[in-house]
């Protein structure tokens, strides 16, 4: 495989995995956020519905914003990788 195409091939395995990672973060962190900000707000609903409303909403947003801020990232390692690879030649 040329290393062209194993530059690329990292970056799109980088920018996948960093889009999973980030939904994940959303997740939790509805799933966490939700139940207390429920019962604070007077919520009628079960904490399992709360965490549950949560995950699915925290998961949702951060899926809007993962793959921008995924691609961004992966452009930002790239030309690092680039600049590296240029000063050792």
């Amino acid at each position: 495989m040329s290393p062209k195409i194993s530059f690329w091939m990292r970056r799109a395995g980088g920018f996948f995995l960093s889009v999973i990672v980030l939904c994940l973060i959303g997740v939790a962190l509805g799933a966490a956020v939700f139940p207390w900000a429920g019962k604070l707000g007077g919520s009628r609903k079960s904490l399992l519905e709360l965490a549950v409303l949560g995950a699915r909403t925290g998961g949702f947003f951060f899926l809007v914003w993962a793959p921008g801020a995924a691609l961004v990232h992966e452009f930002i390692r790239a030309e690092k990788e680039r600049r590296k690879a240029a000063e050792t030649v």
